[in-house]
């Protein structure tokens, strides 16, 4: 936007060119404004219902917490056996 302005002859140095400044910046607002109300749309549409759901409260199996550690593990292996090479 900054560069249109200037392309357009914009100088912020002059005092009556305040007013393209200021309906750039409404622009801008309403822009985001409206963006954000089309994601929220859309966030309600698949379900939203302001609130995150509840947790499981089951604790992680020994199984869950291998394959959770397997590629760090791996990765650390990978990478002590580049640097012994």
């Amino acid at each position: 936007m900054h560069i249109a302005r200037l392309s357009r002859g914009y100088d912020p140095r002059f005092l009556w060119q305040c007013k393209a400044f200021a309906a750039s910046i409404g622009t801008l607002f309403l822009r985001a404004f409206e963006r954000g109300e089309r994601v929220y749309l859309a966030m309600v549409s698949r379900g939203y219902t302001g609130r995150l759901p509840a947790p499981d409260r089951a604790p992680a199996s020994p199984g869950q917490w291998f394959a959770a550690a397997l590629l760090p593990v791996s990765a650390g292996i990978v990478a002590a056996f580049a640097l012994l090479v």
